[in-house]
């Protein structure tokens, strides 16, 4: 296993930290991301070396480790990566520590990853039968999210969301962006990416995030039906952001947009081709909000329950299905009612 790989050559398997509770990838409270953002670290290379000597780790070596977990299954690490890979060239004893902390959140979650699901389910006589996936958010949120309809589309077809935290980082005050694309339950595309320009307003960033996530939509589109699973009606994208959604439903610029490029533009023409849809959602609802920024405990583990496919869709619920024994002593799941 590749996250036991990496413990075990820094050599934290011994460590014995333990969170007092269920631990995050990344603080939220903006008392410390002013801390991260703001610490200085050392640009003497003496002083770099007694540094990471003293953290008995190399950051960015480290860095690039989980870089990789972030990229293959983790899109619950990517913007506590994407807010350390800032400081990779000077980085001070409290980006080591929150780096460190983020490697303790994997070791207590070393066996999760992205679950996919089967739009039907068939009898498993050659394939031992797995326990269902647990999630992690409290009995009174899971039943929100049973219910939720941007949770529980069809397994065929590709929903999105979409974010972007406004001018949140101090230093730079350039917006992040952060899309999720989902099929069969789980997310297949995510991106946690910090944007080219400053954006003026919140319109415009969540605008500029919608437009890349528009491109990410459109090109999973040619994939699925190169797969011949055809998208047969527009891919819907939920946007928390009223402003932006009414300017691409809208389909021409305001004056006070007409500085942003051009090129974005073609967000509009997507929504007239009926290649995409934007739907309004809460923001307490859009699965992307941890692309973007360090959630707190609850509002982070309500979120990638179901981007990684923790939330088991309606057919695949208690209530549809019964297991049965095979002769053969494995198991086979068939479905009781219809969904």
């Amino acid at each position: 296993m590749y996250i036991q790989k990496i413990f075990t050559k820094h050599g934290w398997m011994n460590d014995t930290y333990h969170s007092p509770s269920r631990n995050i990838p990344m603080r939220s409270d903006s008392k410390y991301l002013f801390e991260i953002e703001n610490t200085k670290g050392p640009t003497d290379e003496d002083e770099k070396v007694a540094l990471e000597l003293k953290m008995k780790f190399n950051y960015r070596q480290a860095l690039g480790e989980v870089l990789y977990a972030m990229v293959t299954c983790r899109p619950d690490i990517s913007i506590a990566v994407t807010k350390l890979s800032q400081y990779s060239q000077n980085p001070a004893e409290v980006h080591y520590v929150a780096l460190k902390n983020m490697f303790r959140y994997l070791r207590n979650t070393k066996d999760d990853g992205l679950v996919f699901w089967r739009k039907t389910v068939f009898k498993m006589n050659l394939i031992k039968f797995q326990t269902l996936p647990q999630m992690y958010s409290d009995p009174e949120i899971q039943k929100e999210l049973l219910s939720d309809k941007t949770c529980n589309s069809d397994l065929g077809t590709m929903t999105a969301f979409v974010d972007s935290d406004w001018a949140g980082d101090t230093q730079h005050r350039k917006s992040i962006t952060g899309l999720a694309v989902m099929f069969a339950g789980s997310v297949i595309a995510y991106k946690s990416k910090i944007q080219q320009t400053i954006a003026l307003s919140s319109t415009e960033a969540e605008f500029v995030a919608a437009c890349e996530a528009g491109k990410m939509i459109l090109y999973l589109r040619t994939i699925l039906e190169e797969m011949n699973i055809d998208q047969n009606e527009a891919t819907i994208l939920y946007e928390d952001n009223q402003g932006a959604l009414m300017m691409a439903n809208a389909q021409q610029p305001t004056r006070r947009t007409r500085h942003i490029d051009t090129a974005t533009f073609a967000l509009q023409d997507w929504v007239a081709r009926d290649l995409l849809n934007l739907e309004f959602v809460v923001s307490t609802k859009n699965k992307s909000d941890g692309m973007t920024k360090p959630l707190a405990r609850v509002l982070f583990y309500k979120h990638f329950d179901v981007l990684m496919g923790r939330l088991i869709p309606k057919q695949f619920r208690k209530e549809n299905i019964e297991i049965d024994e095979t002769e053969n002593g494995q198991h086979s799941t068939t479905t009781t009612t219809n969904s």
